[in-house]
């Protein structure tokens, strides 16, 4: 959504879109905070995000918070006034930041923050293909196992390879997709290769996945 369409919005008109759709959870507002923006307006956006969360609690149905900001401070702030007001699910936009490599600038106050308030909430991170390395207590969306297989990309140890990769295709999997095969096998069969996949990452996840 472009930047001059979300400082149109207002609390109100996201409240009834969502009464509208009456979904069965809804995320808080997304907004932009920019880290090469002025401190002022990376601020400003920082405590709108805040103050939407707080209209949402009125909804009635369970909200997901959102881990925003442009510094450290700002996530850690943000991040522990939704605490504070009962947000219990997270969600991370990575999308950006992982091909920027600023993922850990903000993910590592946001889980400093929920140390800090001794809770351990659940972390959704979304828009990022593989795992975050050294992070099990998280889920993740996205369908890279499935569009992988499409492009014939084989997933071992939550590394990604192409199928006919000589240091890969021909070993022998024991997934319950595999059975045997060697990575080679699965070449052609989108759906055992897409599968295999998902056994994968959800194995490196912890069957959080």
């Amino acid at each position: 959504m472009p930047d001059e369409l979300i400082d149109q919005l207002q609390p109100k008109d996201y409240l009834r879109l969502v009464r509208g759709l009456r979904p069965d959870a809804t995320m808080i507002p997304d907004n932009y905070t920019y880290m090469d923006d002025p401190l002022y307006l990376s601020w400003s956006q920082t405590i709108r995000l805040v103050r939407n969360a707080c209209s949402f609690l009125d909804l009635g149905i369970p909200a997901i918070g959102l881990i925003k900001g442009a510094t450290s401070e700002q996530v850690s702030w943000s991040t522990k006034q939704l605490i504070s007001m009962g947000y219990a699910t997270f969600a991370l936009p990575a999308r950006e930041l992982s091909r920027s490599e600023l993922l850990d600038n903000v993910l590592a106050p946001a889980l400093l923050a929920f140390e800090e308030c001794q809770v351990s909430p659940n972390l959704m991170i979304y828009g990022r293909s593989y795992p975050v390395k050294g992070l099990k207590k998280a889920s993740y969306a996205n369908h890279s196992w499935f569009l992988g297989a499409k492009g014939g990309t084989y997933f071992k140890g939550g590394f990604q390879y192409d199928i006919i990769d000589p240091t890969i295709r021909f070993e022998r999997c024991n997934c319950e997709s595999c059975k045997g095969r060697m990575a080679q096998d699965l070449a052609g069969d989108t759906q055992a290769l897409a599968l295999h996949n998902l056994l994968d990452l959800n194995s490196e996840l912890g069957g959080t996945g």
